[in-house]
């Protein structure tokens, strides 16, 4: 019997336990807004009942066994205590994690929840980038269900599964090119514009497209995970050392008004490279590239006429190149960044391990 089928055979709805992880943060902010607006019709036709049971951040944790109002979750969040976490955990029954945190120590805690028997529902990208042996043995501990990352490379663009699907065809896959980071899209296409660096930074900061320490994305690390997880996914053997990374500045542990001030002393270095770019007839673009040697990230100036080249303002474009697709490659392309389209891939995830739990 289906999932589905299965959903829809239990005497009454099908209820599963989320506990939200960022509860506070923009994601898990606007996924809270999606569950609140989705529940009812998932009831009425899918025999879900999704109850939000706790939520907390490193603030403030909050817990109700009958369920939490998801729009109201902020109100009733209490100041965190030691060890409340693990209290939570022994409680819950046919339950979903939901990490909306950008968290490397969160990441650490998937095994248990998934010895818990707790699927994991994901926009964290640290879990997929860790070192290979922690990413296969969590592989191997979820199985295809309970752990589900499809929003941590494209946002919201099915990425990860054509992947998968390719390779169970039997279609190898021989690198992938993109852009693939709809932060950085904006970035560069608002210093296209005329925008000062750290203008374009900080614009992209205070929208939401950006991680919440901005030098995140600057750094390139960020894209060098999705190279990773992309790379795994594809098949490569990769370890995080074999991604090589060209920062777009070498600013760390900067903040605040000295974040800006920083930033605003390479201005005249961006708007050169810009001017130098357009004059060839070409456009700066932060280019991720993976294969089985390895990947690469870092701006290069591309001919207007490429796909990366042409993309929009926070569009992720990916090129996938296979055996049997080449010339041209498989093309995806979609918008890369923003709170509600993470949101929105994310629940997509909570629904299909939903249906998948026991």
């Amino acid at each position: 019997m289906n999932a589905v089928l299965a959903a829809q055979a239990e005497p009454g709805p099908k209820r599963i336990e989320l506990v939200l992880v960022g509860a506070r943060g923009r994601v898990g902010s606007a996924l809270r807004q999606r569950l609140a607006a989705q529940r009812t019709a998932l009831n009425e036709h899918l025999g879900l009942e999704l109850r939000l049971r706790a939520a907390y951040d490193r603030r403030g944790l909050a817990e109700c066994e009958q369920g939490l109002d998801p729009a109201g979750v902020e109100s009733v969040l209490s100041p965190r205590r030691p060890g409340d976490t693990d209290a939570l955990w022994p409680r819950l029954h046919r339950a979903i994690v939901i990490d909306c945190t950008a968290s490397d120590e969160i990441a650490g805690e998937y095994p248990q929840w998934l010895a818990r028997g707790f699927a994991i529902a994901a926009a964290n990208k640290h879990a997929g980038a860790r070192p290979l042996g922690f990413y296969r043995d969590l592989q191997q501990q979820a199985g295809r269900q309970r752990w589900r990352y499809e929003t941590t490379v494209g946002a919201a663009i099915p990425v990860l599964g054509p992947l998968r699907d390719l390779r169970l065809r039997g279609e190898p896959v021989l690198g992938i090119r993109g852009l693939l980071s709809g932060s950085l899209s904006y970035l560069m296409g608002r210093l296209h514009e005329g925008v000062r660096f750290s203008q374009a930074v900080l614009e992209a900061r205070d929208l939401g497209y950006t991680e919440p320490d901005p030098l995140e994305d600057l750094s390139g690390q960020d894209v060098a995970r999705k190279l990773l997880i992309l790379g795994r996914e594809a098949g490569f053997v990769l370890e995080p050392e074999h991604i090589e990374v060209r920062p777009l500045s070498p600013l760390r542990d900067v903040s605040g008004a000295e974040l800006q001030a920083a930033l605003a002393a390479e201005d005249a270095a961006w708007a050169e490279r810009v001017r130098s770019a357009q004059a060839r007839g070409e456009r700066l673009v932060v280019v991720g590239e993976v294969d089985a040697r390895g990947g690469r990230v870092g701006v290069q100036s591309l001919p207007n006429s490429d796909a990366l080249a042409g993309a929009r303002p926070r569009e992720n474009v990916l090129e996938i190149r296979t055996e049997l697709q080449q010339q041209p490659p498989l093309t995806l392309r979609g918008p890369g960044a923003g709170a509600e389209v993470t949101a929105a891939g994310v629940f997509s995830d909570v629904v299909a391990a939903a249906l998948a739990l026991g």
